[in-house]
């Protein structure tokens, strides 16, 4: 009996302490998961949004991207006030006298995002079953075919096949309405600075307007057409690599391969072959897929040198977390069948983050970054890096890619041609916030890309040395090369 009787007393306090250890937990829980509730699907939302529910959503914007993007401080470093850029948005929408249609107040929000470049900066609506969609558009390039020489501080035209009648010779003195753009482009001789005249805008424009001076003085203006050439893209079908033989190496990279095919093995072999190489061409224009793994074992075989270059720093806070956490609903919501990951498997990381949020709510964390490196280390049996190298990019460039491109800017002897390289990281897993008036769903990156001496790399990418315009080819590149 008194056996029993103790034995119940322990059970009994057992009990009390396991209860009082879950109320705990699920209080914490809830703690870190009161900033980001579920997202609402719904699409019962106003279509009409009120003063206040602008205004207290502006606020909650500004907070969200102040907290948890991770090129707030780069751009406030940079000049950016924040809290200016909102302010203004907010003056001029409730200046309207007219109601605010919510999906008008997102695309307004967009917009007014658009000094970030940041093409991870997204806007999703479900309204009325309707589903709304705007994001920051990156910036394309637009060329005029004509090519600038410059001398001092002035730049000259050069004769060409394009919209040079009248102005061969004359000096280069502005364009009107739009910032133009010099792009340098490759040169016919040495310590030759050429510039191809064009702009870069996230919207289709037709023509540049622009000013230029005779020897004489005499002034003419010029309506230039613009062009914009589309950046090609490879696919499964396509060869793993293409190979040209002669003084210059010329390599096409198309994709990756499985460690068994033949052309696997022949693309390895050829790094041996080529070890003794003084210039060397790889084209990845198009390889959005090519893996860092891929081309290192490759570059092993070609040499025993060391890199470090391509860092990925990813921010983690419980608010972050949130937005992870809505992401798994998105994608569960979304056909997961487009997605990189499967049902299981979202469930599985909706778990982890959860522990993540107890984990860091439990142990007061603040804040957390991950950092993810390409760390290049050769083969000692290789010899030592001896060679100019030429990579061909542009923007649909995966890691590999990225890894050979940020490679030329990090040894003496590289050179980058074609395009910039693109958004990087591509088709990550970003956090997802919402509105709590309008119901808008914002996504951004908490992920930031770093160059090799650790500075943010541009939201576009790494940027040519010299860039690749129609009809320039590889015929263009290999003569600088050999030059």
């Amino acid at each position: 009996m008194i056996f029993s009787t103790f034995f119940k007393y322990h059970l009994f306090i057992k009990i009390i302490i396991l209860f009082f250890t879950l109320t705990i937990h699920n209080s914490i829980f809830c703690i870190g998961s009161e900033v980001a509730k579920s997202l609402d699907f719904s699409g019962n939302g106003p279509i009409f949004l009120s003063k206040k529910q602008i205004k207290d959503d502006l606020n909650q914007a500004i907070g969200l991207f102040r907290d948890n993007y991770v090129r707030y401080r780069v751009l406030e470093k940079n000049g950016i006030n924040w809290e200016g850029v909102f302010q203004k948005l907010e003056s001029l929408i409730v200046k309207d006298t007219n109601p605010v249609l919510t999906h008008h107040f997102q695309k307004k929000l967009i917009k007014a995002l658009e000094f970030t470049e940041d093409s991870n900066i997204q806007a999703n609506l479900f309204l009325k079953k309707r589903h709304y969609i705007h994001r920051v558009e990156p910036k394309a390039t637009f060329y005029t075919n004509i090519k600038l020489a410059q001398r001092q501080e002035r730049f000259r035209v050069l004769p060409g096949k394009y919209q040079t009648k009248n102005i061969i010779n004359d000096w280069f003195i502005n364009c009107t309405n739009t910032q133009e753009v010099f792009f340098p482009v490759l040169p016919q001789r040495q310590a030759e600075l050429l510039f191809m005249l064009g702009i870069q805008a996230n919207n289709q424009l037709k023509n540049l307007k622009c000013t230029f001076q005779s020897e004489s003085g005499v002034k003419r203006e010029k309506l230039l057409p613009l062009f914009f050439s589309e950046s090609e893209i490879n696919f499964e079908e396509s060869p793993i690599y293409k190979f040209v033989n002669g003084r210059i190496p010329y390599i096409r990279w198309y994709r990756d391969g499985k460690a068994g095919e033949n052309d696997v093995k022949k693309f390895y072999k050829l790094a041996k072959k080529l070890r003794k190489s003084q210039d060397l061409i790889i084209d990845v224009r198009g390889n959005k897929n090519g893996s860092f793994r891929f081309i290192e074992k490759w570059l092993r075989e070609f040499t025993r040198n060391h890199w470090k270059n391509v860092i990925i720093r990813e921010r983690q806070t419980v608010q972050i977390l949130n937005g992870l956490l809505n992401r798994v609903q998105w994608n569960l919501y979304n056909d997961t069948s487009s997605h990189f990951i499967g049902k299981g498997q979202l469930e599985q990381k909706r778990e982890q983050l959860r522990n993540l949020i107890f984990y860091f709510v439990e142990k007061g964390l603040d804040q957390k970054w991950i950092e993810t490196k390409f760390i290049f280390n050769g083969n000692k049996d290789a010899p030592k890096w001896n060679t100019h190298l030429i990579i061909i990019a542009n923007n649909h460039c995966g890691n590999g890619c990225q890894f050979l491109a940020a490679l030329t800017k990090q040894i003496p002897d590289g050179t980058l041609i074609g395009k910039n390289t693109g958004s990087f990281p591509k088709n990550s897993f970003k956090p997802i916030f919402q509105l709590n008036s309008s119901r808008i769903m914002l996504t951004f990156e908490n992920k930031l890309h770093l160059n090799h001496m650790g500075e943010p790399v541009s939201t576009s990418g790494y940027h040519p040395d010299y860039w690749l315009f129609s009809p320039m080819g590889l015929t263009d590149i290999m003569r600088y090369a050999n030059k």
